[in-house]
């Protein structure tokens, strides 16, 4: 094959990792949702299992045990009111890097996961709460 020939095959790869990447992050918010969602209705324990599903810890004690975090946030912030996506990152075509926001009646909670798509689906195989931005969020973001 020619350079000529192989420059449009080299050029739709990279354009459908790119595609791939862009997936994978639309399925972790829509992950992510579906968990808040469930949260609203069922309590934090169904939003880690909603969030764990499908993933490598979709059993594991001690993620699931990580609705505990939520619970104390909402005994101080009160209930869960909305959930807004800030930031989405593809690591590659099968990882994203998702940071949300978890509003309550009395103040924010910010979500960071690290969501993969494995054999069974999407999940999420890293989590963890924050109730300061500064944790979590970049610093040219938070002051300018």
């Amino acid at each position: 094959m020619t350079l000529l020939k192989l420059i449009p095959v080299i050029a739709l790869v990279g354009m459908s990792s790119a595609a791939a990447a862009s997936d994978i992050c639309s399925a972790a918010e829509e992950r992510m949702r579906a968990a808040v969602s469930t949260y609203k209705k069922e309590g934090s324990a169904a939003f880690m299992r909603e969030v764990l599903k499908n993933g490598p810890l979709e059993q594991d004690k001690r993620a699931l045990g990580q609705d505990q975090a939520l619970n104390q946030i909402e005994q101080f912030f009160g209930p869960i009111q909305a959930y807004s996506t800030l930031s989405k990152k593809p690591l590659g075509s099968r990882t994203c890097y998702l940071v949300g926001i978890i509003e309550y009646d009395n103040g924010p909670a910010f979500a960071v996961a690290t969501f993969y798509r494995g054999t069974k689906g999407v999940g999420a195989t890293a989590m963890f709460f924050r109730t300061e931005p500064e944790a979590v969020l970049p610093k040219q973001l938070l002051v300018e």
